[in-house]
């Protein structure tokens, strides 16, 4: 009897043991699937405790262990010495048409001179041959009206010829420009067209960026696009009332006191500039490394304090050889930005807005 139950207890304590080691086999994937859940909470539990708001302002908190063991890095933000560079191409312009048109204003404006010459003398007549027909018909009517008929006909030929004057006048100055209409209408810069004339100088139509300032520099620099190294000085002239179909942009009239520049080349402008001007306002190094992307925008983490990291927006319009140069304004010198580690922040700050799966 009791060999009967021993027998039965060891069956027994068997079945237990078997029963323990299939309930942990066939049960393995649902404990695993607890685990990571745990884990998730507890990231989800971190990233809540750094992720902070104030005013509606995101901002992250770190501790000094874990700005340390991140890797995170500051640097204070200095001014710039930055001169901006508008840098566009331009175009050696022919002034064969404007010469022509010159050469063909002179002509019509001799021919009005003697035209009012022939209208006065006619007007004269006229005036003599009435006297005389009034006086007793000393001069036949009919004389009297030939004296008129080319009284008339000068007229009309004067106002025909001073509209030809005015037209060509409408053409100079719709391709060139009132500056350039004044050298030819009234001699304004004699000195200067006559350089244009006879080749000593040139000049180029340079277009400048559309966020370019509304003054135009005073002057820039040229250069070949196979000869980068020559380079040309150039003076504003003035403003082209024509566009360059080619670039978007403003276009300017330059004059170069050189004949190196072959007509129709295309060079390379860029602004001379030897200091910024006071009211120009203060500009900021920003470092490449300082910057993260999000949405299209470029972001900088600025410390506000020792534990504490908010993120802020800069213009990426000026790029410089080591990141961008921006204008002071919401970023200031000397503020403290994170140059190694900001991705690290964004990813942090961003990591809240990732549901987790297994949290349906």
């Amino acid at each position: 009897m009791k060999n009967k139950l021993n027998a039965f207890l060891v069956i027994q304590a068997i079945l237990i043991l078997i029963l323990v080691w299939l309930l942990t086999y066939f049960g393995r994937d649902e404990f695993n699937n607890i685990k990571p859940n745990t884990d998730n909470s507890k990231n989800t539990q971190n990233t809540q405790n750094l992720l902070k708001t104030a005013n509606g302002v995101n901002y992250i908190t770190l501790s000094s262990e874990i700005q340390s063991n991140s890797g995170i890095k500051i640097q204070s933000v200095q001014s710039s010495t930055y001169i901006k560079n508008l840098t566009n191409y331009a175009t050696v312009l022919s002034i064969d048409l404007l010469i022509e048109q010159k050469n063909r204003f002179n002509e019509i404006k001799n021919q009005i001179s003697l035209l009012s010459n022939e209208l006065d003398r006619d007007k004269k007549n006229y005036e003599r041959f009435k006297a005389l027909n009034d006086d007793n018909k000393n001069i036949s009517d009919k004389a009297l009206q030939e004296m008129k008929v080319n009284f008339d006909n000068t007229k009309i030929k004067l106002q025909a010829t001073q509209e030809l004057i005015t037209g060509i006048k409408q053409n100079i100055r719709a391709q060139w420009g009132e500056i350039i209409l004044s050298m030819i209408d009234v001699g304004a810069r004699k000195e200067l067209f006559d350089f244009l004339v006879q080749g000593k100088a040139r000049i180029v139509k340079v277009t400048l960026p559309e966020n370019a300032n509304d003054q135009p520099p005073k002057n820039i620099s040229l250069a070949l696009i196979d000869n980068l190294n020559e380079k040309f000085l150039a003076s504003y002239l003035a403003e082209s009332p024509t566009l360059d179909k080619s670039i978007k942009g403003k276009t300017y009239f330059y004059i170069v006191y050189s004949n190196q520049l072959r007509i129709d080349s295309k060079v390379i402008a860029s602004q001379v500039q030897d200091s910024l001007s006071s009211d120009s306002g203060k500009y900021l190094a920003i470092p490449k490394e300082a910057v993260v992307w999000n949405s299209g925008q470029a972001w900088v983490y600025v410390q506000a304090s020792e534990n504490k990291f908010f993120r802020k927006s800069i213009e990426t319009n000026t790029e410089s050889a080591n990141g961008w140069i921006v204008k002071e304004n919401h970023i200031k010198e000397n503020d403290l930005i994170v140059i190694n580690g900001a991705q690290l922040l964004l990813s942090e700050e961003f990591k809240y807005q990732i549901k987790n799966e297994n949290d349906d």
